[in-house]
């Protein structure tokens, strides 16, 4: 079969950029330095370093971090578990599947409690006491169980040392700046959103682009938690982008609770949509101020105060509008690398623990 010159540029090696080749090769550098290096300290299973290295390998310096430390920790556990376990209760089968068994399951349950690297150092620890203890069963010697256990330590963490040399001899893109293009991408999106929910008609795509929305949010908590180990400005501001986050999830809501209010309003005023539009369009302007919302909104103030339908879409229309002025001033802020007390953002819990 003949292949073009348009038909192989077409391809994904043609079309890969020089930041995917960069990860490429150092992915498969730090693999092959992994197995090396396993081979010269005689390691019993040196495929188990190669592993790590690809394991641990990530695009960004702060998932190399995060996930290294996850499997750190989760490889120690599970090691210091098959230990125990397997010291105590060898001699005795039903005991020994047992006492395996229950460690498995808190660690499943642990792996479902939490999330990111906390439950997948969980995950780790529960195969990996399984991959230690249950070859226990062959052996004669006690002296065995601590042989098994440190030399799967030891292969984990030749492949992690190896994943983050190769990421500091060629290092990629920072953590922080994919989180902060992210969050404004988000956060002129919301506008996109919101001129989408607010039509009149109820389609699929308006439900299917709500859940995508709402999942991209959650999906840039992953972001901030590699940002924390990427730079310690990051590291300051964690609590800020946190909020940040927050503030982002309940736009979506108040967004969706003004959609059913219109949905629902049979007799709305008829500039409604004029000056929605006006609204949208203004606040996607950098420089939007508070004023220039205020009047853009104020013909649809309620005459009548008794008309609570009104009243309440005109309260919900404002709530809108300050969370979203309040969330680009401190976006701004956050990538102008303003002082942490000079951001006055609310504390909040982790957008997983809140939203799990």
């Amino acid at each position: 079969m003949k292949l073009s010159l348009p038909a192989l540029r077409n391809t994904p090696w043609f079309k890969a950029t020089s930041g995917q080749w960069r990860y490429a090769l150092r992915n498969t550098i730090a693999m092959c330095l992994a197995l090396t290096f396993a081979y010269y300290l005689n390691l019993d299973e040196p495929y188990w370093a190669m592993t790590s290295a690809a394991v641990v390998s990530f695009p960004t310096v702060g998932g190399v971090i995060s996930k290294s430390l996850g499997r750190i920790a989760g490889s120690l556990l599970g090691a210091t578990a098959a230990l125990i376990i397997a010291g105590h209760t060898l001699n005795e089968p039903w005991l020994f599947l047992f006492s395996m068994a229950a460690w498995i399951g808190f660690c499943t349950w642990a792996c479902a409690h939490f999330t990111n690297n906390a439950a997948y150092a969980f995950q780790l620890s529960g195969y990996t006491a399984a991959i230690i203890a249950f070859p226990m069963v062959n052996i004669v010697e006690i002296t065995q169980l601590w042989d098994i256990a440190q030399t799967r330590v030891c292969e984990v963490i030749v492949g992690i040392l190896c994943g983050g040399m190769m990421m500091m001899i060629l290092p990629s893109t920072s953590d922080g700046t994919a989180l902060l293009t992210a969050l404004k991408n988000m956060h002129a999106r919301l506008l996109e959103h919101a001129s989408l929910l607010w039509q009149p008609e109820t389609t699929d795509a308006i439900r299917s682009a709500h859940e995508g929305v709402i999942g991209q949010i959650l999906t840039m908590n992953l972001l901030r938690i590699q940002a924390f180990w990427s730079h310690y400005r990051f590291r300051r501001q964690n609590a800020l982008l946190n909020a940040l986050l927050h503030q982002q999830l309940r736009l979506t809501s108040v967004i969706s609770s003004l959609r059913r209010m219109l949905l629902n309003w049979p007799t709305p005023p008829e500039n409604s949509r004029e000056v929605i539009e006006q609204l949208l369009a203004a606040l996607a302007k950098p420089r939007a101020d508070s004023y220039t919302v205020a009047r853009i909104i104020a013909p649809l103030r309620p005459q009548d105060e008794q008309d609570y339908r009104h009243l309440a879409f005109w309260q919900r229309l404002r709530y809108f509008c300050h969370l979203y002025l309040r969330s680009s001033r401190q976006l701004y802020l956050i990538e102008s690398g303003a002082p942490v007390d000079q951001i006055h953002i609310r504390r909040t819990p982790g957008l997983a623990a809140a939203y799990g």
